[in-house]
């Protein structure tokens, strides 16, 4: 489901800053819940309302689902949540050690071909900086419809210092914790099941 480009989400992006964070600030946060590839904004903006006392950031690379997110988030006017235009590998390390409570990963690119693999964000390289960025006992939540990157996530998150809470491969969405993305209501429909995943720190 590829989203056909528009023109107008990077000058709405300009326009908006107020939903966005400069990049120098992410050093000074604390007690972040953090979406990596919020797509249309969806899950993004359903938490920030579920859960108005929490702080949201949402990171998505994809300029017109960028500016998509960006015009929701300003018709929503939603407090608690930010989100960059960025590319995740490149944003992370400007987070401090530990000042993440929660990383959500909701149908991530699967990358299929080997040779792209380390590009997934369950790869060895994020997960890394996922760890260093993640607070004591702060959790990676995961969720895909796509059985071969959730099998090799897994065995990334095995190899990994991660410990596992909770894994199950026919997600019913009954986690209050949580709020469904476009993606996830479609392949519902479809009768596709949801994997999902929580590790710990």
């Amino acid at each position: 489901m590829r989203t056909k480009f528009k023109a107008w989400a990077k000058p709405f992006l300009d326009e908006h800053l107020e939903i966005s964070l400069p990049v120098e600030e992410l050093s000074s946060l604390d007690n972040i819940y953090l979406e990596i590839g919020s797509g249309k904004g969806e899950f993004l903006i359903k938490m920030a309302k579920k859960f108005p006392k929490l702080s949201f950031i949402g990171v998505e690379k994809n300029v017109t689902c960028a500016g998509i997110t960006a015009k929701k988030m300003v018709e929503a006017d939603v407090k608690n949540a930010k989100l960059i235009y960025a590319d995740a590998q490149q944003l992370l390390p400007n987070f401090k050690d530990g000042s993440v409570k929660t990383i959500f990963l909701n149908f991530s690119d699967p990358w299929p071909k080997k040779r792209h693999h380390k590009r997934r964000l369950t790869s060895d390289l994020f997960l890394k900086e996922y760890l260093r960025v993640l607070a004591k006992g702060g959790r990676l939540i995961f969720k895909t419809d796509n059985s071969d990157l959730f099998k090799d996530s897994l065995e990334y998150f095995e190899n990994s210092s991660f410990k596992l809470i909770s894994y199950t491969e026919n997600y019913l969405g009954d986690d209050e914790f949580d709020t469904s993305t476009e993606y996830e209501e479609f392949f519902r429909k479809e009768g596709t099941p949801i994997k999902r995943v929580i590790y710990e720190k």
